[in-house]
């Protein structure tokens, strides 16, 4: 997605190699909630990045508490999270913020099939950042209201962006998310 849209990747699922990334990228896209993720090293390159004004898209996993010796990324940098989420299915998406950058070329309401993530079901820890939503789900099946989909975190320093949207390719191949997660990359970078 990110390449078709012209822009240059680097993959990695080697936590080393994206720590040594991680300060030399213009926009790093997280997605990712493993464990052998939360090094000493990794979390130094990743608050190194924001606290020096990079920013980051979290994606899918990357806004799950998937760490719990290391809440420090959900309260500062994902701005909440989710610990659980609907069974895979259909759900809509309903853009909440119509005039950001990030929501140009999406419908206003479109529908995904997907897991439906518990973003802040049961409100954030004191201490988080707060969020600006862009979008948010139609209600959940276990909560029954409709939850932050893709919204900005509130950093003194850098853009982040967290898109709970994305477990397979029945939303990547979808329009309104390659939008989505192009714009986002877009405006994290400051373009």
């Amino acid at each position: 997605t990110l390449k078709a849209a012209g822009y240059t990747v680097h993959y990695t699922e080697d936590r080393d190699q994206a720590a040594d990334l991680l300060a030399e990228a213009d926009v790093a896209v997280i997605s990712v909630n493993r464990k052998f993720f939360d090094t000493a090293r990794y979390r130094k390159a990743l608050f190194d990045r924001v606290n020096g004004g990079k920013g980051v898209v979290m994606l899918h996993p990357g806004t799950w508490y998937g760490f719990a010796g290391w809440p420090e990324i959900n309260k500062e940098i994902v701005g909440g999270g989710a610990r659980g989420h609907d069974k895979l299915g259909n759900f809509k998406v309903n853009v909440t913020r119509r005039d950001h950058a990030i929501m140009v070329g999406v419908p206003d309401s479109f529908e995904v099939f997907d897991e439906l993530y518990y973003m802040n079901a049961e409100g954030a820890p004191e201490g988080t950042n707060k969020i600006e939503v862009l979008a948010e789900t139609s209600p959940s099946q276990k909560y029954n209201k409709p939850h932050p989909s893709v919204w900005i975190t509130d950093h003194p320093k850098a853009r982040i962006v967290g898109i709970a949207l994305g477990h397979d390719d029945k939303v990547h191949d979808l329009a309104a998310f390659k939008a989505i997660l192009a714009n986002s990359v877009k405006w994290v970078a400051g373009k």
